[in-house]
């Protein structure tokens, strides 16, 4: 299983699905070589409650995911891990890892979407299975590194545009 983050959610309107876009994370023995991401399409619904967890914002009244993160934490268990487990193209599936009082783990079936709008809730670890990502990732070539000089060099850039450049 190789441990991602959500790097972003395109939100899509009418009948085109959003997106989620998960990227592999740096490890301390990360070669030079480009990290993986793997997209999953999902509904503008799901999208929305999956960036509403990400952003932590209080709907007032609590949606399904936040219902079922209480429920879980209320009979003292507690959410482990998520993991996107298999793949039957275009469908993902996934495991929400559920640790018990006892230390038990449950490995129940979720949607993805859901899956990573519990994890965010929780603020739990997700994986995906290593053969998902070689045969549905792509190459994700965005760093974490923040490019100061680059920023300053189009910084100045933008300040010698005038109304007319457009």
């Amino acid at each position: 299983m190789i441990r991602v983050d959500i790097e972003t959610i395109v939100m899509a309107a009418g009948p085109h699905p959003s997106l989620i876009v998960l990227r592999e994370r740096e490890t301390s023995e990360s070669n030079e070589a480009p990290l993986r991401a793997l997209s999953i399409q999902t509904g503008s619904f799901e999208a929305a409650a999956l960036s509403q967890g990400i952003d932590g914002k209080n709907p007032g009244r609590p949606i399904t995911h936040d219902f079922t993160v209480n429920a879980v934490k209320e009979l003292g268990a507690k959410i482990a891990r998520v993991e996107i487990s298999h793949m039957e193209t275009p469908v993902f599936f996934a495991n929400v890892i559920i640790l018990d009082q006892n230390g038990k783990e449950h490995a129940v079936d979720a949607r993805p979407s859901d899956a990573l709008a519990f994890a965010v809730r929780v603020n739990a670890p997700i994986y995906v299975e290593d053969d998902i990502m070689n045969r549905a990732g792509t190459f994700s070539y965005q760093t974490d590194t923040n490019d100061e000089a680059e920023q300053q060099k189009f910084d100045e850039f933008v300040h010698t545009l005038s109304p007319d450049d457009f």
